[in-house]
């Protein structure tokens, strides 16, 4: 393996040893974590039962104080409407670690009744009233409340005292109610708004209501209901409901709607509605009621669309309110999450607190214990304790949970701890093997230094044996001397052969001449009169060509036959290439020797040739008839023109 490689596995083993450290640096923040988390759960978990105890005590003290109040309110309702009757009694009790309230009333022996069981109906509508009320107020939701015959089992002569208490109370209370009776309220000394159920079901019911006084009792902010309309729902074709923010009756014969109104409200509140509710022959029943800052909030039931129910919120102008990016309109089954919020008329403790049902006027008597005490519990402290104790149970659950979860936990991560404990001698090893290969690694380079250099110095020793074999093949060359000699010597030889090519191309014209003087030599004696003396001028200036260049080749061959032979050149065997070039210049010139003699001849026979063209015409040029010589023909001859040669 070489250091290259051992260094890469180094650096793999540090990324692995580095992750494995990395892992047991985490699990070992995770284990004291744990172990904190676990060691705290376990500390509360040990003081649980003095914490459930505390916040039992706490809570049952809190009760005891609401109870207290409880009985003297509810006999003072109940002695208001029946003098004469026995106090109400709370026993608060305790039920599976629950708070259990029972409702009754004190006989004269100390013992004690049940309000339903062992009492007459006046004593439960009065009780239930007051209870309602109750709740409403502790329950923290919106004040409003509407009964419907809570006054059914109470004597007639005792029906204004019973008004009388419900608007004392609602009054202090700050709460709005809608008693629906069929007693006539009218004349009962109470300040309650009176409005009367008119016409009949079959050819449509009305309501008659004090319509602008209600109006005028109100603030445009202030909360509550201003009135109830109705359309097409069951007897009513179109009738409004108007309510003052007090305590309002509604009145009229039975079987002519007056629980209707409940059943409407309900069906906007509760969602408890069905097909029923829309008048005969209507597609869809309306409910408007309205609410605080000229709105009305608007449910419809329509059986045969889709959604079958659809709450709204419209302005005074009849627009949808939007608020957030939020438009108030909703459809479905269920009653939407901005109703309840808004309005604050919820089911408390699933109990039907604000909409009393006509079939069910009792209200809470009839419940648990544990739900009497729950209901009846839900003001701040109560409410405050009970959150509480049930953040104390989910307390409890997480710490058991977290033991749980925790000891498993823990004992996971120590046995994967226990598997890293070698990590550090681990380190230290890798660590004494990075040293290792540090040295390893210089090693290798002071090597591979050393090896360059016996490279450079066999090279170096090869170039000088090449160098020495070079000076002693250079050493028997001729001098310098030789060489200019050699190059005067070729320089000569080119020349030569320059002249050899031009003889021959002068021979090449000597022949054409002759050529030209056998095709002259049948003219006639006298020469016709050129017509075109451009091309006899032409013919004259290359005679003269011809003659110059015939001329200059005789030079040059005298010129040539004047030079020395070249000696032999001595060649060594080192000078093989040199010998190769000399043998190469001797025989161009050679060649050009055999050129020049070529074109000397061929002069020689253009210039005989010459002689016997102008011996056959009295000596006289062909051409223009004026005398000339042979040399002159060959050298240059200047014709004649015409007016000339006559």
């Amino acid at each position: 393996m070489n250091p290259a490689e051992i260094q890469d596995a180094l650096t793999r083993a540090d990324r692995l040893l580095a992750r494995l450290e990395a892992t047991r640096d985490g699990d070992r923040k995770t284990l004291e974590a744990r172990t904190r988390a676990v060691a705290a759960a376990k500390g509360r978990l040990a003081q649980r039962d003095a914490v459930d105890t505390y916040l039992r005590e706490l809570q049952q003290d809190a009760n005891r104080r609401s109870v207290a109040t409880f009985e003297t309110l509810l006999t003072a309702l109940v002695q208001e409407v029946l003098p004469g009757e026995k106090p109400v009694r709370l026993d608060l009790t305790t039920e599976r670690g629950l708070p259990a309230l029972d409702i009754g009333v004190e006989r004269p022996d100390g013992g004690r009744e049940d309000v339903l069981e062992d009492n007459g109906g006046a004593m439960t509508n009065v009780v239930g009233m007051a209870l309602r009320l109750i709740a409403v107020v502790k329950a923290g939701v919106g004040r409003f409340l509407a009964l419907d015959e809570a006054d059914c089992w109470i004597a007639p002569d005792r029906v204004p005292a019973f008004y009388r208490v419900l608007d004392d109370g609602a009054a202090r209370l700050g709460v709005q109610c809608l008693a629906i009776s069929h007693h006539d309220v009218a004349g009962f000394d109470a300040g309650l708004t009176v409005s009367r159920i008119a016409g009949r079901p079959e050819t449509g019911v009305a309501i008659e209501g004090p319509v602008a006084a209600c109006a005028a009792e109100w603030s445009p902010d202030r909360p509550g209901f201003r009135f109830i309309r109705l359309i097409d729902v069951q007897g009513f074709a179109d009738a409004t409901l108007p309510l003052a923010p007090g305590v309002n009756a509604l009145v009229g014969p039975n079987n002519h709607g007056k629980s209707t109104v409940i059943r409407a409200l309900r069906a906007v509140f509760y969602g408890e509605v069905r097909d029923s509710l829309v008048r005969a022959g209507a597609a869809a029943a309306r409910v408007e009621i309205g609410v605080a800052g000229g709105r009305v909030l608007r449910y419809v039931r329509q059986p045969k669309r889709t959604p079958v129910n659809l709450w709204s919120l419209h302005e005074a102008d009849g627009t949808l309110v939007q608020e957030n990016g939020t438009t108030f309109e909703t459809g479905g089954r269920d009653v939407p999450a901005w109703v309840e919020r808004l309005f604050g008329i919820t089911r408390v403790e699933e109990l039907d607190v604000h909409v009393a049902h006509q079939k069910f006027p009792v209200f809470l008597l009839g419940e648990k214990p544990a739900r009497r005490s729950a209901v009846l519990s839900i003001g701040r402290e109560a409410g405050l304790i009970r959150d509480m104790q049930a953040l104390q149970r989910e307390r409890v659950t997480e710490d058991q949970r977290t033991i749980r979860e925790g000891e498993r936990e823990i004992a996971r991560l120590r046995e994967s701890l226990s598997a890293l404990d070698g990590l550090d001698a681990l380190a230290a090893t890798l660590r004494g093997l990075h040293e290792e290969a540090g040295r390893l690694a210089g090693d290798a380079a002071t090597l591979r230094d050393r090896v360059a250099l016996a490279e450079r110095l066999a090279r170096a020793s090869r170039l000088a044996t090449g160098a020495a074999a070079r000076a002693r093949a250079l050493a028997d060359l001729p001098g310098p001397e030789i060489g200019a000699d050699l190059g005067r010597r070729l320089a000569e030889a080119r020349n030569r052969e320059a002249l050899g090519r031009r003889v021959l191309v002068a021979a090449a014209g000597l022949a054409s001449a002759r050529g030209r003087v056998a095709a002259l030599s049948g003219l006639p004696p006298d020469a016709p009169v050129p017509r075109d003396t451009a091309q006899a001028a032409t013919h004259a200036t290359r005679l003269r060509r011809l003659t110059t260049g015939l001329a200059a080749a005789r030079a040059r061959d005298d010129a040539l036959r004047d030079l020395p032979a070249l000696p032999a050149p001595v060649l060594r065997p080192e000078a093989a290439v040199t010998g190769r070039r000399l043998a190469e210049i001797r025989r161009r010139l050679a060649e050009a020797e055999a050129r020049e003699r070529a074109a000397h001849d061929g002069l020689a026979a253009a210039e005989a040739e010459m002689a016997e063209v102008l011996a056959s015409t009295g000596g006289r040029c062909p051409a223009c008839g004026t005398p000339a010589a042979p040399a002159s023909l060959l050298t240059g001859h200047r014709h004649a023109t015409p007016g000339e040669v006559a």
